[in-house]
This record gives structure tokens, C-alpha cells and sequence, in this order.
């Protein structure tokens, strides 16, 4: 199955495509173009700020229009907002963290967010909140 994802890099850009074989422990992937054909780029973990799972690859949502509150409808997980590097933040779930581990899976809070989870880098994380 074609997973339809976003990669965020380190470095500020970013690239549209589809994966069919990301692994979180693997040290790289290959993205397919989203417009389809061409040549997959391999993309290193080492790279990424993060892997943004879409719904689809409409107009890009600003940061401001993510919800900065939890709902009253909470995935399982932990509460968490994330702090990345370049000043970018998060809110929503994760059930599972290890800061030794390359990354994990996030689940945004507000459920009309394009991003239907995010495997987010520990390397490029500045700060990590657990609410109650």
C-alpha cells in the first residue's frame, strides 16, 4: 500500500510524494513523485524533520490554522505539543516515546487536520510537553 506524505526537511523544504517502504528504524526511504511517473528519490532519516501522513495535497495549511487546544475527543495516547527546532508546534497524541529511539508517531489533536498522523524526528524536536 501507497502511503500519500509530506517530508519536512531539516533545511525547510519540503517534497510530495508517495512511500511503500518507510520504516521508523530504517536509515532512508524512497518517495514517489505525487504527480506520478517519474524517478523515486531516496530520502535519509537523518534529513527529516518530520513525515507528514495527508489526506490529500491541497493548499498547504498554515501553522496558525492548526487547533492549539485538545478536543474533548482524544485519540489513545498521551497529550503531547511538540517544540521542533526551527520554532514550529504541535498539538495532539503519541503513545509511544523513547527519546533513544530515531522518531515516533504523532496523531494531531484537531481531527479536520489534513495530517492524519506524523512521524516526527527526534533530532529535529527542540522540546516535548506531556499534558495530563
Amino acid at each position: 500500500m501507497e502511503d500519500k506524505v509530506v517530508a519536512h526537511f531539516k533545511d525547510g523544504k519540503t517534497q510530495r510524494g508517495y512511500t511503500q517502504d518507510f520504516r521508523p528504524d530504517g536509515e532512508s526511504f524512497h518517495l514517489l513523485p505525487s504527480e506520478g511517473g517519474g524517478i523515486p528519490t531516496t530520502i535519509r532519516l537523518d534529513d527529516l524533520k518530520a513525515l507528514f501522513y495527508v489526506k490529500d495535497y491541497g493548499a498547504a495549511r498554515r501553522q496558525v490554522d492548526r487547533a492549539r487546544r485538545f478536543g474533548s475527543q482524544a485519540p489513545v495516547g498521551q497529550k503531547t505539543i511538540i517544540e521542533f527546532k526551527d520554532g514550529e508546534r504541535l498539538w495532539g497524541f503519541t503513545e509511544e516515546y523513547s527519546a533513544n529511539s530515531r522518531g515516533f508517531y504523532f496523531v494531531p489533536a484537531d481531527p479536520q487536520e489534513n495530517n492524519t498522523r506524523i512521524f516526527i524526528v527526534n533530532s529535529s524536536v527542540k522540546q516535548i510537553q506531556f499534558q495530563d
